[in-house]
Order: C-alpha cells, then structure tokens, then sequence
C-alpha cells in the first residue's frame, strides 16, 4: 500500500477528516451565532446552506460561507424564525392553561396543540434551506415548504427525528452534551440536507437555463414557485 496515497490531501482519509472537521467547525459557528436566540433562524439558513454545498462538494471556505449566507439571509430567516416562535409561545401557554384549569378537557385538544407545533417545525425544516438556496418572497417560501412537508412525508418524517435528536441529548441526557457541542447540530443538519437534496435538485432550473427569467406560477407546487436560485458567486449575489 502506498502510504503518501493514503495520507495525501485527495485521499478518501483526508476527504473524511476535512469534512469532520468542517463539521466541528460549523457546530461551533451555528452554536456561537444562536446564542442571541433571535438570530438562531440566521445561523439555521447559513447552516444548510453550507452542509448542501458540502453534501453536493461545492463548499469553499466554511466560515466565509457561513457568515455569507448569515448576512445576507439575516432578515428574511429571522422573520420565519419569529413566526415560529410566536407559534411555539401559544401552542406552550395553551398547553399550560389547560393543565392549570383542573378541568378535564379531551386528551385530543393536547395531540391536535403538539401536532400543530410538530407541522410548523417541519415547514421550518424546509424554509430554512430553501431560503438558502432560492430567491423568494417570504410568503412563497413559507407556501412552499408547507407543500414540500405533505409531498415529501416520508422526508419531513426523518428529518424530524435527525432534528430532534441533538434537542433530545442537549435537555435530557447531559451526559452526552459534549457530542452535541462538538458536532451535534451540524452533522444532524447535514443529514437532513442528504434528504432533501434530490427533492431541490428535481426544483432547481437546468444549467442552460438557469439565467431565464421564471413566469408568474398557475399552480401552487413549489417548482412553478421558485423565482431562482441564489447563485453562488459572491459578486454578484453574496452567496
């Protein structure tokens, strides 16, 4: 065996180990970057907007595209973010009333609350990376991640879980919190971008027409809504 192969910057190792550590890296950078709370949808954008261009082998330098995407998606991302959050406040304070009121409403009123909160996590899940990697209106992009959690369910279900997974460790096993520190979130996001990426691929225009401009849609799927994508030089777009 040749080991100047084995060990050289192109080598299957090295390949793994850079993206290890690209992991760690952007772990670090999204934890950093959230600890406002209100810049959490920011950090979450940038997030899968580095792990797809890693998934897809197109990241530059991670932290440069990281603080990129945080930029320039800052303001659309935080508005999905407070949406989600006022959602998550009166789905807990509903919860909380019906426990305090000593009247004893149907166990349904509790699951419809919880599958109320599950759904806007699961849009969150595909607004963050479409507002990533596509240029929308903010109402488009909400639309078309609500189509995208029905279309994809199967997706949206696994996704849940990789996302909930690092949340999980972090409130109830403490024990295991220092693997959420040092790769946790990122690793769970890159495997979610793993998921949604065949399901973006079939959204984005082909390279040769990539530069068209998209018509008004007639029907609400998410293909017809997409005006474009971001495109990837920082030029021209920032991203």
């Amino acid at each position: 065996m040749n080991l100047n192969h084995f060990f050289s910057l192109d080598s299957p190792l090295m390949t793994i180990l850079t993206r290890i550590g690209n992991l760690i890296i952007l772990n670090l950078l999204f934890i950093v970057c959230s600890i406002p709370v209100v810049t959490i949808g920011a950090a979450w954008t940038a997030l899968h907007y580095v792990c797809l261009r890693m998934l897809r082998e197109e990241e530059g330098y991670v932290a440069r595209d990281f603080f990129r995407s945080f930029r320039t998606n800052f303001r659309q991302s935080t508005l999905i973010w407070l949406i989600m959050m006022v959602v998550f406040l009166i789905v807990g304070i509903d919860m909380k009333l019906l426990s305090r009121t000593g009247v004893a409403y149907p166990v349904f009123i509790h699951y419809i609350l919880i599958a109320d909160a599950a759904a806007v996590l699961a849009i969150g899940l595909y607004a963050f990376p479409l507002q990533a990697r596509f240029e929308n209106p903010l109402r488009n992009t909400i639309r078309n991640a609500a189509i995208l959690m029905i279309s994809a369910l199967p997706r949206t279900l696994c996704m849940l879980v990789l996302t909930a997974i690092p949340v999980v460790i972090l409130l109830g096993i403490p024990k295991l919190l220092p693997i959420v520190v040092i790769m946790g979130f990122s690793s769970s996001v890159y495997a979610c971008a793993a998921l949604y990426d065949p399901v973006f691929r079939r959204l984005e225009p082909a390279p040769e027409v990539e530069e068209e401009i998209l018509s008004e849609p007639e029907e609400d799927t998410p293909a017809e809504q997409n005006e474009g994508m971001k495109g990837d030089q920082p030029d021209e777009t920032g991203r």
